[in-house]
């Protein structure tokens, strides 16, 4: 039997407490009667007007799982797909259009055809990544990334099965030759969940695992997460892991993934979407520095445009924004400000000449070596210090000119780094990194220091003790006896 905490460690609470109805969905009532109008229609047998159904609306509103509580109801079988399963043409006809067209079973293994109600719900979750043809190109080969919003038309049209697209991004989905999407399919909006409604929802949870939690904890994750029920239900879960009680106090433990998701989610949709308006709006609400964002920027494109033009002009956008940062910098022109963000942000967006699949985001690489080496510099920089002051130059000329060729002295001459150590009163830090970490010759000089020490601890004890003695000679009174 696994303990309390082994078990919390086990399971996902977003997928623990996932609803298994509909009137379990928090928030997005108009959503939810919406798409139960629409697969009552289906139910009845009936083939409604729109096959198909386009819940939009940003990560975790709860989309998903609405339409997996839907399918739940009424007992339909769930194919769910994603666009890096089926991207393209080939992928689509080979697997979608066989489950959207050929009859289903029961449970109990009886057949049911679909005139008699046998459903089975198709989810296409990111499907706001497909790719689409461009002019004069051929989408026959399995392997070509073209084609897939062309054939998902096809496939609604010809479905005879409930098929619901899952999509961050509306107009990604629907713009080129996706717009027919527009006319065929049912848009349904859900919007970010009012944090009132997250807060009901974390403390059912915090009751049915008994964790005992401070009020303003749940409330403090509800408003950080803006909205997001799953990103909030995951910030609860990652507080909780192995407590009974959580107070104020372990809130801290979450302040860092928050900003690491905003500046993820930035990245998601300023690489994904092409609404300049609404990424104008995304980047003054980051919570972020223009230096550090542009090494996220940098870290992360090559991996995210595939294609050598987008990657070029995405680039040439980055340079550019490279520049007016330095201007501002050098020379305290803040209001360029605006024209470094707008090429960041904007001209990055419009670079794209297409709609490329979601990758794993990585942290910028020079960030984390400066992370690393944050110790070693401020071993240097003190060392500098030192030096500067005993040469009566600045710390900064001392890293520019001075400090290799005294490294270099003072690893090949004992004599003369015994007497800088001796001098200058070097930590066993900074002796090693002027050694290059020789632990031998590091030693070595801090057992001489160490002797030193001694001594100059040593020689004031005796030179005491002698001038007491002296002291102690006089005040004695000479006896008769002494003559």
């Amino acid at each position: 039997m696994f303990s309390w905490e082994v078990k919390n460690l086990v399971l996902n609470w977003t997928e623990k407490y996932r609803p298994k109805k509909l009137s379990e969905i928090i928030g997005n009532e108009k959503a939810v009667s919406q798409l139960k109008t629409w697969a009552d229609e289906w139910e009845k047998s009936l083939t409604p007007v729109k096959k198909a159904v386009i819940l939009s609306g940003k990560p975790g509103v709860g989309k998903t799982s609405a339409a997996l509580a839907l399918a739940n109801e009424h007992g339909w079988p769930v194919i769910e797909l994603n666009a890096s399963d089926v991207r393209n043409a080939s992928r689509i006809e080979s697997i979608v259009v066989p489950s959207a067209t050929n009859e289903t079973f029961s449970s109990d293994g009886r057949f049911l055809p679909s005139n008699e109600g046998g459903r089975k719900l198709i989810l296409f979750d990111e499907a706001d990544n497909l790719y689409e043809s461009s002019l004069g190109e051929k989408t026959d080969s399995e392997y070509t990334d073209r084609g897939g919003k062309k054939a998902l038309i096809e496939t609604i049209k010809i479905s005879k099965q409930p098929i619901i697209l899952i999509v961050n991004d509306y107009y990604a989905l629907t713009k080129g030759s996706g717009s027919l999407l527009k006319e065929i399919c049912l848009n349904i909006k859900f919007y970010n969940v009012q944090s009132n409604q997250i807060i009901e929802l974390l403390k059912d949870i915090c009751k049915k695992e008994n964790i005992n939690i401070h009020p303003n904890v749940i409330k403090t994750i509800a408003e950080k997460n803006n909205g997001d029920i799953r990103s909030a239900i995951n910030d609860l879960q990652a507080i909780c892991i192995g407590k009974r009680m959580v107070d104020i106090r372990d809130i801290d433990a979450i302040g860092f993934r928050n900003r690491e998701r905003e500046i993820f989610d930035f990245l998601r949709e300023l690489f994904r979407s092409k609404d300049l308006k609404n990424l104008r709006r995304r980047l003054s609400e980051l919570d972020e520095s223009p230096d550090n964002l542009i090494m996220w920027l940098d870290e992360n494109l090559p991996y995210q445009y595939l294609e050598s033009r987008d990657t070029a002009s995405a680039y040439d956008f980055i340079s550019k924004a490279d520049i007016f940062l330095d201007r501002i910098y050098r020379r305290q022109q803040f209001d360029l400000m605006s024209y470094a963000a707008e090429l960041m942000c904007c001209g990055i967006a419009i670079s794209k000449s297409r709609y490329y699949p979601i990758v794993k985001y990585n942290f910028p690489f020079w960030l984390s070596e400066m992370k690393r080496s944050k110790q070693s510099r401020e071993i240097r920089d003190s060392l500098c210090y030192k030096i500067g002051n005993m040469l009566h130059v600045s710390k900064n000329k001392v890293v520019e000119i001075i400090f290799p060729y005294f490294k270099y002295i003072f690893k090949n001459d004992y004599t003369f780094a015994k007497e800088m150590v001796k001098e200058m009163g070097l930590t066993e830090g900074e002796i090693l990194l002027l050694v290059d970490n020789s632990q031998d010759l590091a030693e070595k000089l801090l057992s001489q220091e160490v002797e030193r020490e001694e001594k100059k601890l040593i020689q004031p004890l005796e030179e005491k003790d002698k001038i007491e003695r002296e002291e102690e000679d006089k005040r004695k009174q000479m006896r008769l006896l002494d003559f």
